[in-house]
């Protein structure tokens, strides 16, 4: 059986994303045997229970440096080309850009055309590019056609823009510490019990008790590897070449 295109899955539908700051906070309180924070006294803690809420956030960093491609770390940027100038600095909370999304949306008020923007490496550009958009003059600009990575991690475009084109790409961001009660994780809350044992794992260190914390650590790795295997490891599509092998195979032969 021949597996194709392993690419990842994105969950998106339903909601996914509700449990709340306060919510994760007290639920490790208890693991703890803690007495709860209430919603009005949340931001005003102090102590070990506000070392609580820095081990939430911390294991939700965590979660999310692990691995790049979980699809709650999926958003959407978008830039605003300025006629000119060639590169551009991304969103601030971008872990990896997906450098094959970049596309210029289309703008009927100025008769823009959308395009799909084509990947080339920086090498390429110095290679094939630098030396005409180094010359280019204003009236050598035009809608850009290729997209690069430049060595300071920006957007780079050529041809260099003559107007300003709208830009959409999509990346993968880092975790936003939780600061408000209300504030919820963008993890889905199936996997709430995985943030809770990273987070119990920081508590535990915090308190010197080294066989809880393995234990927590423990559980914690392992609960990260099955969001792993359920939220990334799939495959859109699965061919199996069994038949096809048997209706080829000549006469006479097994």
């Amino acid at each position: 059986m021949g597996c194709k295109n392993p690419t990842p899955t994105f969950l998106t539908g339903g909601n996914l994303m509700a449990t709340t700051f306060l919510t994760l906070v007290n639920d490790t309180l208890r693991r703890l045997n803690e007495v709860e924070i209430g919603a009005d006294d949340f931001t005003s803690v102090i102590g070990f229970r506000a070392q609580v809420k820095d081990a939430v956030n911390a294991s939700l960093h965590e979660i999310s440096q692990r691995e790049y491609f979980f699809p709650f770390n999926h958003t959407t940027g978008s830039l605003t080309l300025v006629s000119g100038t060639a590169s551009y600095a991304l969103a601030t909370t971008l872990k990896i850009a997906d450098w094959n999304s970049f596309r210029i949306n289309y703008d009927a008020d100025n008769d823009y055309a959308a395009r799909k923007l084509k990947q080339i490496n920086y090498d390429t550009f110095l290679s094939r590019y630098f030396e005409r958009d180094s010359e280019a003059t204003s009236g050598d600009y035009d809608q850009p056609t290729y997209i690069y990575r430049t060595p300071d991690d920006k957007a780079g475009f050529t041809q260099i823009p003559n107007a300003a084109y709208s830009v959409s790409y999509d990346y993968y961001a880092y975790h936003t510490d939780l600061s408000a009660a209300t504030a919820t994780m963008t993890v889905p809350d199936a996997y709430k019990h995985v943030v809770i044992d990273g987070a119990l794992y920081h508590c535990y260190m915090f308190r010197d008790n080294s066989q809880q914390a393995a234990q927590a650590r423990q559980k914690f790795d392992l609960g990260i590897d099955h969001m792993r295997s359920i939220l990334i490891n799939r495959f859109t599509e699965i061919r199996d070449t069994r038949m096809a092998y048997l209706l080829n195979t000549p006469p006479g032969n097994p």
